[in-house]
């Protein structure tokens, strides 16, 4: 008798080993999506355009993938951080290429982008984002469909909004191609230039045709 249990458990020992093996080389391709969690903060002023924050997929599968994204609210909610919210307008958070066809062994890059309105109701906040990767095969060879990797994206904007005294300075400016800016200082001065210049010419014009 304890030899037929000794053998029984001999061969659930030898399934279960024959089991992760099996199991081990299934999932020998994969794609790794990095970093799991952004956290984009702002000091004194919003950040338009790109935050300098990106996202790397790798592709460990013997076959390309193709992997789009899109921007979602923590699902469910209940797995939100502490003291967190959501993004009033998921439209203001954007990703670029909006799709990358990912070859194997190799890998791609995808940057944040923010378009957050500069209002005052928007400072202070702390919200929570989901950017979900999602997969699809490009070539047949087995693998996963469909399948989904989302990493927690953290964007807290200003506590407050300083304007420097240049900037209000250069509240009414003009701007002459590419490089040279002109501020209303600078106009008002080149206005009073050319009217000493214009009285100046009067007057000898004048004192001319006198004599």
């Amino acid at each position: 008798m304890g030899k037929k249990q000794h053998m029984k458990r001999l061969s659930i020992l030898i399934s279960i080993i024959l089991l992760s093996l099996i199991f081990a080389s299934t999932c020998k391709g994969h794609v790794i999506v990095q970093p799991p969690e952004i956290s984009i903060k702002m000091d004194n002023e919003f950040i338009h355009g790109d935050t300098s924050k990106k996202i790397t997929v790798t592709n460990n599968n013997n076959y390309s993938i193709n992997m789009t994204w899109y921007v979602e609210n923590p699902n469910p909610i209940s797995w939100m951080r502490p003291n967190r919210t959501c993004m009033p307008n998921l439209s203001w958070i954007d990703l670029k290429p909006r799709y990358n066809i990912i070859t194997p062994h190799n890998s791609a890059n995808f940057y944040i982008y923010l378009s957050i309105p500069e209002g005052s109701e928007y400072l202070n906040q702390h919200w929570e984002t989901w950017i979900t990767f999602k997969q699809g095969t490009r070539e047949s060879g087995g693998g996963l469909f469909n399948q989904e990797y989302a990493i927690r994206t953290y964007v807290d904007t200003p506590k407050k909004v300083e304007i420097s005294n240049n900037q209000n300075h250069d509240l009414f400016s003009i701007t002459i191609g590419d490089q040279i800016k002109i501020s209303a200082s600078d106009i008002i001065i080149l206005a009073a230039i050319a009217t000493t210049l214009a009285i100046v010419y009067i007057a000898i014009r004048n004192k001319k045709l006198q004599s």
